[in-house]
């Protein structure tokens, strides 16, 4: 059992059977009069997990968050998965089951393209194959550059470290992140976001979750480990390819179409420019003493400030059906640049099954940021001028004149009992002050606790606790208190359970006890028998004074009765002429029906004759009669005769056309002739 705020770490959780078709044969014996046959059995089975696209309840959370700016440089970034086993329901490795098919590999902004939607067929390098059952029939890729490759990628002995199982506490919200059986895979990446200290500009990363499957040959090979972080390196930048497409200033359609320079040409220019010492190509290994001087670049940062800002405003904007889809293309901007057929190097493909983008600034690590702090008095502002902190590379100003003195802030309002006096907006918008003391007051003070007859007084909400001091300001401390209280209590889903069991137990209980205490405040008797600890013979006499009272006030206590039967809606038609409508329906003369409503004797249907109705073609009718009448006959003495049809010569004679002479022949005809005679 993980104790509470503590988790445990597992190697891996390798399943038995990688994801594919499998074929489950075997054999079953059935024995039967004392044989003992064997029948074979043979069944199909498929054992699916994603591979071009990782559903989106999959995934926990990830660090650094999406579309997010800060100082990430301390920390490497992760994805935390729901399904423990998915690093290893792939073998990306059939050798060894311990290498992960998935990797996490972190590139700025010009290293590697994003695609849009393609056929899967297409997100892998062209000449890899990939067999078996797919996900989705249609997905992203990333293409980067062999050099990218070689210095961003993870080799294939660190894959096995950079993945593992958590295993947390279900009532920890922090580290279970709504999972439902407390074990997390996390997938980490191998490299450490960088700001750029150089032009001093933050820098743009995507991170993508990718398939490794049939390209573990392209990972580069294992290095030797090293003392120093080369932190200001450049990886790759695809715009370097760009600028020197053709002497004119770049073009890529140029290059792709062969019209003035092939991409080696670019390549070579590329040399030439480092071979002459050309000034960008120096700023490509900065040192230092280049970063310590480097002048902050507003419009850069602008840049990359629009891109997170337009981020924003798809996921606001956008229907929430597409919401999700919006911002995950949203999040590729600055990474479409085209890299294939542009690079003079291999440029690979590999599947993404999901990805974000965030950014890396100078804000510096949580050490410096904490020496670097000024908090002045609770309750201060920063006067008029207060720009954003400057980055750590940024120089001082120039010149001799001494910077200029801060403005003034305004005096704290401070009493003496340890109250802070704040700008506070009430909920009709009024801009009004208010007094805060918390915790940690400067001097000792008396709190006041409100009782009542049975102790302290409890709070139901936060404004019960807001209090009108004699200066006529709210002291909102306790307010703000339990409104803090309140949400670290619900953050924990057994506190809520708790809560909700009792409500369902003792909350109903002493509602009930309250409800029969006011009913019966006013009775002598029962109060008397409360008197003489006589209290479990209040039930059954609350019991019977229920029921008698009920059943002389059925009325008032359950309602007035219906009746058995009730007339029911009335039909409007049916009002003028009931009996005429009734004279035709059942086609009987309206006089025999008006002598049946008088008397109300039915002895007037007697002489009624039964009404025939008329056809135009009479002779279809009877001969259609005549014929199934035969054949009702015929079937019935074939099956008097045991299934011989009797041989009367009838069948020969209707089979020339004529009509043999019987008795039941005769009986139709003389009955169909009376019925034509009376109509």
């Amino acid at each position: 059992m993980v104790s509470r705020g503590k988790f445990v770490l597992h190697s891996r959780a390798v399943p038995p059977l990688t994801a594919g078709d499998y074929v489950l044969q075997g054999t079953q014996t059935l024995t039967t009069d004392g044989n003992r046959p064997t029948a074979p059995y043979e069944a199909h089975l498929r054992v699916t997990s994603p591979r071009f696209k990782l559903p989106p309840d999959q995934i926990l959370s990830t660090y650094p968050p999406a579309n997010s700016e800060g100082a990430y440089e301390s920390r490497l970034p992760q994805i935390v998965i729901k399904r423990r086993t998915l690093p290893w329901e792939r073998a990306a490795d059939p050798a060894d089951r311990k290498v992960p098919w998935l990797a996490l590999v972190v590139i700025a902004e010009g290293e590697g393209q994003i695609s849009a939607e393609v056929a899967i067929a297409d997100c892998v390098t062209p000449g890899v194959q990939l067999t078996g059952p797919n996900d989705v029939a249609r997905g992203i890729y990333l293409a980067v550059p062999k050099t990218t490759v070689t210095k961003v990628f993870p080799t294939k002995q660190d894959l096995p470290l950079l993945a593992h199982v958590r295993e947390v506490d279900l009532e920890d919200t922090e580290l279970a992140m709504g999972d439902d059986d407390g074990f997390l895979a996390v997938v980490m990446a191998n490299r450490l976001p960088q700001f750029d200290r150089v032009a001093c500009k933050p820098v743009r990363y995507t991170a993508c979750l990718i398939n490794l499957e049939g390209q573990l040959g392209v990972l580069p090979p294992p290095s030797t480990p090293v003392k120093q972080f080369a932190a200001l390196a450049q990886v790759f930048n695809v715009l370097d390819y760009y600028q020197y497409a053709d002497t004119g200033g770049g073009s890529p359609d140029k290059v792709v179409m062969a019209t003035t320079v092939q991409p080696a040409a670019a390549a070579a220019g590329v040399a030439a420019a480092a071979a002459t010492g050309a000034a960008k190509t120096k700023a490509k290994t900065p040192t230092a003493k280049q970063a310590k001087s480097a002048v902050p670049q507003p419009g850069v940062a602008e840049d990359w400030r629009a891109t997170t800002r337009k981020v924003e405003n798809v996921a606001l904007n956008t229907a929430s059906a597409q919401a999700a889809y919006a911002v995950r293309d949203a999040m590729k901007g600055g990474f479409r640049l085209p890299i294939e057929g542009i690079v003079a190097e291999p440029v690979y493909r590999f599947p993404i099954l999901a990805h974000w983008s965030f950014t890396c600034d100078g804000g510096g690590s949580f050490e410096s940021l904490m020496r670097a702090i000024d908090v002045g008095l609770l309750g201060t502002l920063p006067g008029p001028g207060a720009t954003r902190k400057r980055p750590e590379c940024a120089p001082p100003p120039k010149g001799d004149a001494p910077p200029a003195a801060p403005a003034a802030r305004p005096k704290p309002e401070v009493a003496e009992t340890g109250h802070v006096g704040l700008a506070h907006q009430t909920r009709v918008g009024d801009a009004v002050r208010a007094w805060y003391r918390g915790p940690f007051v400067p001097s000792p003070t008396d709190r006041e606790i409100a009782t009542t007859p049975r102790g302290p007084a409890l709070a139901h909400t936060s404004d019960q606790l807001r209090a009108v001091v004699p200066d006529g300001r709210e002291d909102l401390s306790l307010a703000i208190a339990f409104e803090i209280g309140r949400l670290l209590a619900l953050s924990r889903p057994a506190f809520v359970g708790a809560v909700m069991q009792w409500r369902r137990e003792q909350f109903g209980a002493e509602r009930a006890r309250r409800l029969a205490g006011r009913a019966t405040a006013n009775t002598a008797k029962l109060a008397d028998a409360l008197k003489g600890n006589t209290l479990a013979t209040f039930g059954p006499l609350l019991g019977k004074t229920l029921v008698l009272e009920t059943a002389v006030k059925r009325a008032a206590v359950l309602g007035p009765v219906r009746p058995p039967v009730d007339p029911g809606r009335p039909i409007d038609f049916l009002q003028d002429d009931v009996l005429g409508l009734l004279s035709v329906g059942l086609a009987i003369d309206a006089s025999v029906l008006q002598t049946l409503k008088k008397t109300g004797s039915v002895s007037a249907l007697d002489g009624v004759d039964v009404p025939l109705g008329k056809t135009g073609d009479d002779a279809a009718q009877f001969n259609h009669l005549l014929q199934t009448v035969r054949a009702e006959v015929d079937r019935i003495a074939t099956d008097a005769l045991g299934g011989k049809r009797p041989d009367t010569g009838a069948g020969a004679a209707r089979a020339k056309g004529a009509e043999p002479a019987d008795a039941l022949d005769d009986m139709i005809r003389a009955l169909i002739e009376k019925w034509k005679r009376e109509t």
